[in-house]
């Protein structure tokens, strides 16, 4: 399985916390939505990704944002831990692996 939908919210997530974004963005105004436009990243066709994202990085306004970017940049869309083609869930019919993790806990609980 390659993606996942939850994780990669996650992940962003947590790096809007650690940004302080957290607060500002459940005012839900403009950096509401342009985080929501980041984490919509993994829905596109794995080659449009580095093009959106740097389009969206021009829009990032204050020095929290520009961290955000720089980090989802280093981290998430130039090969730093992960590359485009290892998060996008583009046409993929299974896009998080939530359901699998919570059967192997099963598992490992009730059988192991």
């Amino acid at each position: 399985m390659k993606g996942c939908v939850f994780h990669w919210s996650r992940a962003v997530w947590r790096r809007v916390q650690h940004e302080s974004l957290s607060e500002v963005y459940r005012r839900r105004g403009g950096v509401f939505k342009y985080i929501r436009m980041l984490m919509a990243l993994q829905f596109l066709p794995t080659p449009h990704i580095p093009h959106a994202f740097e389009t969206l990085g021009l829009r990032a306004t204050t020095d929290a944002t520009r961290r955000l970017v720089a980090y989802i940049s280093r981290k998430w869309v130039h090969g730093g831990s992960f590359e485009p083609r290892d998060w996008s869930v583009f046409r993929q019919d299974v896009r998080s692996n939530k359901d699998l993790e919570g059967i192997y806990i099963y598992i490992y609980i009730n059988i192991i």
